[in-house]
């Protein structure tokens, strides 16, 4: 039963999910950007990012699982972890890059920049250790809302503990399916966490 509940929450909050996840936060907080958007505006972005980051990231997996270029959607191996991650950073660069001329939306923009960093990064650490990916991309989310908080100088406490809350519950999913060690987990978090942080506090403005 416990191993179905994980899996059910590696599901629900898995890493292609993560910045559709942060447009809905971020469409539920106060910040002044958020307020100015347009209703069908925001309707138009949500739906735009979720195709892009989530939906033809989620096709492209099943393709080559169709293919037998990787034995399962968890990729259990470091190996086939590889081309999945290109794909991913290429989608996530590309849903970037179609953005990145629309000014209203920088701080989303940037949080999608720096997501396709962290699958590089990721990408290259999966050379030495099959780091979380489910870890980086929640970390990757904390640090993104901490670092809003501080730049923006807004209370965003409520968000940052359901952040924290949720990075926890899905980071036992991960151990409880055995997919990592402690280790792997912890790493991914910390990486996620202190690139966004260091990204939106020291860069953003910049």
């Amino acid at each position: 039963m416990e191993t179905k509940i994980a899996k059910v929450i590696s599901a629900l909050f898995h890493p292609l999910l993560i910045p559709t996840y942060a447009i809905l936060l971020l469409y539920s907080s106060n910040l002044y950007f958020v307020l100015l958007l347009p209703v069908k505006y925001k309707y138009f972005l949500l739906g735009f990012v979720f195709t892009t980051t989530f939906l033809l990231p989620a096709i492209m997996m099943l393709l080559l699982l169709k293919a037998k270029m990787i034995s399962s959607l968890q990729m259990e191996n470091r190996n086939e972890r590889v081309l999945p991650l290109l794909i991913v950073a290429g989608f996530f660069f590309g849903t970037f890059f179609l953005l990145k001329s629309i000014p209203q939306i920088a701080i989303i923009n940037f949080f999608i920049l720096g997501s396709t960093v962290l699958v590089f990064i990721s990408l290259i650490i999966n050379y030495v250790t099959k780091i979380s990916i489910h870890m980086v991309a929640h970390g990757g989310l904390l640090g993104t809302f901490l670092g809003l908080g501080y730049i923006l100088n807004q209370d965003l406490n409520f968000f940052i503990y359901g952040i924290i809350l949720i990075g926890g519950i899905t980071a036992f999913a991960r151990l409880k399916l055995k997919a990592h060690s402690q280790f792997q987990v912890y790493l991914g978090y910390l990486l996620g966490v202190l690139f966004m942080l260091n990204l939106f506090v020291f860069k953003f403005w910049t």
